[in-house]
């Protein structure tokens, strides 16, 4: 037996412990690779020819020019390709199938479709064959506005034939008697409020690299958050042999949900590169992103908000109408954000009152899709901005309205009004904390008119986060029929190293450092003795990616299921081989000895070796296998994380200019695994829920043409835009998640956008009631609130 002294008894402590990433050396030293790294002998480079017109038919595609250019190798255009193939969208309730072709044929439906992909020695060279390539267009009117577009009837105004109207989802939800509730209710808040389209601002734009292999195997590297389900599409699509075919991503540079869909060039390069047997590659620049890749968040939404005087809440009404642009991203659809957001709107708040509609409206813009905080965003913000409006004029603080509302902790579990089962919480407690650590009571005791004449304004919000997004999540938010289980496969090897083969797929999350840390933890082998592999379909274990608050739930979940098989199987081993029992014994650092009897010791690297080598001394039963692996699955229970913002800034009622002085985030998702890599994610969804609240707007004119294709004019946050954001937490772990854990990815953008609204109300309150219901708010609508004062006198 092994000479090595094992720790005390409960000393191993793995989850919970804020451990640097592992995945980030690689990063910092510049080593870590991309797709556009990806360099192979003989690759070729494609350039698209992309429409510029949004929406017009297409009469004639002139390629001569483009083909005689000496450096031309291939065009391929949509009667090329399979005669023009096209993904089709799922039906989801009450939703029309969408078909997305892979090119345009003989219509175009936004300005960015793709209508030939030419392929030459580099991407210079192919951009200048596109330039040869002449179209003839007939343009058709163009939908600009959702709720225009819903009302069309005419032929040539439609942007699918086959869907009158453009409305190719709807939904209604009525419960309790919501009628009763606003008869009896003393005020009324009946607000539109609207979000403006946005777009995920990724380091990495898109990319995709195809290589066709000797022995008919083709290789696809791409910047996707779900490797096993692009490989699954991709061969579905192409007809090709999914065993034959190898998806990896390797280090993507920010996915946040946009990156969760496929795209018609994930498509397009591979079927390339199977046709000509050469690898090729396309990596789009920041104009094409903007243009093509998919947008989000433009909703408008018509909201009432019944009341008591005494701030209870008896009923909601809300009507949500989405801009899905010209197609429904394949596979989770443009209805996201009208379907997700209704069924979330109740937040933290018990009443049984509600009724609303849904609506997912094609116009001729580019295609709406997930991104951080999907579907939440804009109904949290329209109810967020109308409780804000009726504290105002009830006179009462919005965090009293809160209290007084609230579900208790000693209800949960808890459905609320739309049918979603909360499982644990403690609302009055995170928000007392969040309003300790800011002093929130005190600041809105103070004058608000500062003595540099600007303004200051507090404000706070509260949101309830969805997580984990397993089938049961998923069907509550009115995502139905959705596969979203996950598996992983855990494998100690004879020397007692452990590899995890992940479904999950990290782009940012830390997903390699928390997974060791969960199986350390459940095994418990060392840290530094665990493996973890992800994102290559080669050598990880199929599961749906990550994206929507899910990775820790139930990439975690998976692996604690995994680890705990294999530590039961070398428990076992270990009993027989120590001739003790297996309750007696303790794992903890790699050494397995006996309770109250630490020098009676093994290390896992031995016992490990006498499993695989040692048929003498292993247990010879048909329970005990010679191997140390367990592959599990996982499909998680619902689970809701929960959280709340303050906001404090400084407004200029001369200029309207903000200046954010403060920002605090109190957030509860359970067990965590990091929290350092939790407050990693609090701090950059705040960051994008700033950026959507203050400075993001994709504009389009009326003839669909994008007027702010570049960061020169579509505006993010930068290190001068924020202050420090202060992080702090309570802990109330899922009683039904493996490991008590929830997700935490989406919060921020559930919430720090309607404290920012409400900082503003504030800082105007002196103004009258001017509380904003759009969004962004930059110094132009900090003007427009004031000015409307100023109409009034």
């Amino acid at each position: 037996m092994s000479k090595v002294v094992p720790r005390m008894i409960g000393a191993t402590k793995h989850i919970g412990v804020s451990r640097k990433r592992t995945e980030d050396p690689l990063i910092l030293m510049g080593k870590a690779k991309y797709v556009d790294d990806i360099k192979l002998p003989g690759m070729l480079e494609v350039a698209f020819l992309r429409s510029s017109h949004a929406h017009a038919d297409i009469k004639h595609v002139n390629l001569e020019k483009a083909k005689a250019h000496p450096g031309c190798i291939k065009i391929v255009t949509s009667a090329e390709m399979y005669g023009g193939t096209t993904t089709y969208h799922d039906n989801q309730g009450n939703m029309q199938p969408v078909s997305t072709p892979f090119f345009a044929g003989e219509k175009v439906r936004f300005v960015g479709e793709i209508i030939a992909a030419v392929v030459a020695p580099s991407r210079y060279v192919a951009e200048d064959i596109v330039d040869l390539i002449d179209v003839e267009y007939e343009p058709l009117p163009v939908n600009f506005d959702a709720e225009e577009a819903m009302r069309t009837k005419a032929w040539d105004e439609l942007i699918h034939e086959d869907i009158l109207g453009n409305v190719y989802f709807s939904d209604e939800f009525d419960k309790g008697d919501v009628k009763k509730a606003f008869r009896e209710a003393d005020l009324i808040v009946k607000e539109r409020v609207s979000c403006a389209r946005t777009s995920a601002a990724p380091m990495e734009t898109r990319g995709v690299v195809a290589s066709w292999e000797w022995d008919d195997t083709l290789t696809v590297w791409s910047s996707t958050q779900m490797p096993y389900p692009l490989r699954s599409h991709i061969a579905h699509c192409l007809n090709f042999p999914e065993q034959n075919l190898r998806v990896i991503a390797p280090q993507v540079g920010g996915g946040f949900g946009q990156k969760a869909h496929y795209f018609p060039e994930e498509f397009i390069l591979p079927w390339i590169s199977k046709d000509i047997r050469r690898p090729i590659k396309w990596t789009e620049d920041r104009r094409e992103h903007l243009l093509s890749a998919c947008h989000s968040k433009q909703m408008a939404m018509y909201i009432e908000l019944a009341m008591k005087k005494d701030g209870t809440i008896l009923g909601l009404k809300n009507k949500s109408i989405g801009d899905s642009g010209a197609y429904s991203m394949y596979p989770w659809s443009g209805i996201l954000e009208t379907s997700i957001g209704n069924t979330v709107i109740p937040g933290a708040f018990n009443f049984k009152n509600i009724q609303y509609e849904s609506a997912a409206v094609l116009t001729n813009k580019t295609a709406t899709g997930g991104y951080r905080g999907v579907g939440m965003s804009g109904p949290t913000f329209a109810r967020e901005m109308a409780l804000t409006k009726a504290a105002m004029l009830l006179k009462i603080d919005l965090a009293d309205i809160y209290y007084r509302n609230f579900i208790k902790k000693d209800e949960f579990p808890f459905v609320t009004a739309t049918n979603q089962t909360y499982d644990s919480g403690d609302y009055h407690k995170l928000l007392d904390k969040l309003l300790e650590i800011t002093d929130y009571r005190k600041l809105k005791q103070q004058p608000r008119l500062l003595k540099n004449g600007k303004l200051r304004g507090v404000g706070i919000s509260f949101f309830v986060e969805p997580t984990a997004w397993g089938s049961k999540v998923a069907e509550e938010c009115g995502i139905r029929g959705a596969t979203t289980h996950d598996s992983a496969t855990v494998e100690m090897d004879p020397s007692g190293k452990v590899t995890v083969r992940s479904g999950q797929f990290g782009h940012g999350q830390g997903t390699k450092t928390t997974m060791a840390q969960v199986t350390a933890e459940t095994l418990g082998v060392r840290f530094e003795d665990v493996r973890v592999l992800e994102g290559d379909t080669a050598s990880g274990s199929y599961g749906m990616g990550t994206w929507s608050s899910r990775s820790a739930v139930i990439g975690g979940g998976t692996v604690i299921r995994a680890a705990n098989d294999v530590r039961m199987r070398l428990l076992k081993i270990a009993a027989h081989v120590m001739e003790a029992n297996a309750a007696d014994l303790i794992i903890d650092e790699g050494v397995v000895y006996a309770k109250g009897s630490p020098d009676r010791h093994m290390t896992v690297g031995e016992l490990a070796h006498i499993t695989y080598f040692d048929r003498f001394r292993r247990p010879n039963t048909d329970d005990v296998e010679p191997v140390l692996s367990s592959t599990r699955h996982y499909d998680p229970p619902e689970t809701y994380s929960y959280g709340a913002h303050c906001v404090i800034m400084e407004l200029d009622p001369q200029t309207g200019i903000i200046d954010i002085k403060r920002i605090a985030a109190v957030e509860d998702c359970g067990t965590m695994i990091n929290p350092q890599i939790v407050e990693g994610q609090m701090r950059g969804g705040i960051s994008q829920g700033i950026g959507m609240a203050l400075l993001e707007s994709l504009e389009y004119d009326k003839t669909g043409q994008l007027l702010n294709a570049s960061f020169m004019d579509f505006l993010v946050p930068n290190a001068l835009t924020l202050p420090d954001i202060e992080c702090a937490h309570t802990t109330t772990p899922s009683p039904l998640t493996e490991g008590g854990i929830k997700g935490c990815g989406e919060a921020a953008m559930l919430s720090v956008h309607c404290a920012f609204g409400g900082s503003v109300a504030d800082a105007l309150s002196d103004y009258g009631v001017l509380v904003p219901m759009s969004i962004p708010i930059g110094p132009q609508q900090v003007l427009d609130l004031i000015r409307t004062v100023d109409s009034r006198r």
